[in-house]
């Protein structure tokens, strides 16, 4: 009989936390609406709003200001962030409902996925006060919040933010890229980016180079021309090949001839990567380069790009591009009409 009791206590118990707990919800989600009114009426109005006045129209809204209720308001504020929409009083909203604090608990979770939350929204919310908290999971036995952490911490510190670059030890995925790219943008907007050039001399890692290269393109830093023409002797092609798509993106056309003279001994990664530099370079100088490398090729999709590049290339190119139509039959001739209307289908 007491065995019966206690289960059926307990399930009452249960029950009554699940209840609650789904109304609670129900209440937030409810609540997201004017919890968005509210903040763009602070934000991106001219009224003035005390701390006061903010916490206790928010508790208004949703009952109660606790971690469930904060994460709410939080990601509304990180929402906005994203969609770009500035205003000077986003530490306004994050004093008057203890953001900070918040984001502390969640850094302290038990939870990994609490604390990847907390880094990616101290990010996204620029609170660069974390950057020793962050720095504290740097060297974690968990991969991912390793991996979080570093990434995170080039955002938000602004001492040596880039201490991490020579310990990457493995592959960048895709979305370490777009991670570190967001990163690195903010520390251009805070006038921190420094030269990338160093850490392309340095990093053992041929992922990251790549990575780092292309940034140099990106963000048009200047002063590394020697590096990057050094990385064209790179070993690994794929360095090579981002080596000189980045030439291009920072019009360094002085080394137009040397491409040239490089592209029948390497690799299709490369020679498509210099198809598509001589191209930004347009000098006029490399058509009947391009005319030659057409006719040699035997790639279906760097014949595409070559003869794209031609038709591009200033008006002499289309003079070019137009004598090769009425030269060439056959299955070059159709790779031409369809570069020229694309809606010819040539495969």
């Amino acid at each position: 009989m007491a065995f019966i009791v206690a289960t059926l206590a307990l399930m009452i118990t249960i029950y009554t936390i699940r209840r609650r707990h789904n109304r609670l919800q129900k209440t937030l989600k409810n609540s997201v609406p004017e919890i968005v009114k509210l903040f763009e009426d602070i934000l991106f109005t001219e009224k003035n709003y005390s701390e006061q006045e903010i916490f206790t129209k928010f508790e208004d809204i949703v009952e109660e200001v606790n971690k469930e209720s904060l994460d709410i308001g939080v990601g509304v504020l990180v929402d906005f962030k994203n969609d770009n929409r500035d205003s000077e009083k986003y530490p306004l909203i994050i004093s008057a409902l203890g953001i900070v604090e918040h984001l502390e608990s969640k850094f302290d979770s038990r939870s990994n996925s609490e604390k990847i939350d907390a880094f990616q929204e101290a990010f996204v919310l620029d609170l660069n006060k974390f950057d020793s908290k962050v720095l504290r999971y740097a060297y974690s036995k968990n991969k991912l919040i390793r991996s979080e952490a570093r990434n995170s911490y080039l955002a938000l510190s602004t001492n040596d933010p880039y201490r991490f670059f020579d310990e990457f030890d493995r592959d960048l995925s895709k979305w370490d890229q777009i991670e570190l790219m967001q990163y690195l943008e903010l520390q251009k907007e805070r006038g921190n980016l420094e030269g990338l050039g160093k850490w392309i001399n340095y990093s053992k890692n041929d992922s990251l180079v790549v990575f780092l290269i292309k940034m140099v393109g990106f963000f048009k830093q200047k002063g590394i021309n020697e590096i990057l023409i050094e990385k064209l002797e790179d070993d690994n092609e794929l360095v090579r090949a981002e080596a000189i798509t980045t030439l291009g993106e920072l019009n360094i056309s002085e080394t137009e001839q040397e491409l040239i003279d490089r592209y029948y001994t390497e690799p299709e990664i490369c020679q498509v990567a210099i198809v598509k530099t001589i191209r930004k370079f347009n000098t006029g100088k490399s058509l009947k380069f391009l005319q030659e490398i057409f006719s040699d090729s035997n790639n279906t999709d760097t014949k595409k790009i070559i003869a794209e590049a031609i038709l591009n290339y200033s008006y002499e190119g289309k003079i070019a591009f137009q004598n090769l139509k009425n030269t060439l039959k056959g299955f070059d001739l159709i790779i031409l009409q369809h570069v020229e209307t694309p809606l010819i289908k040539y495969k």
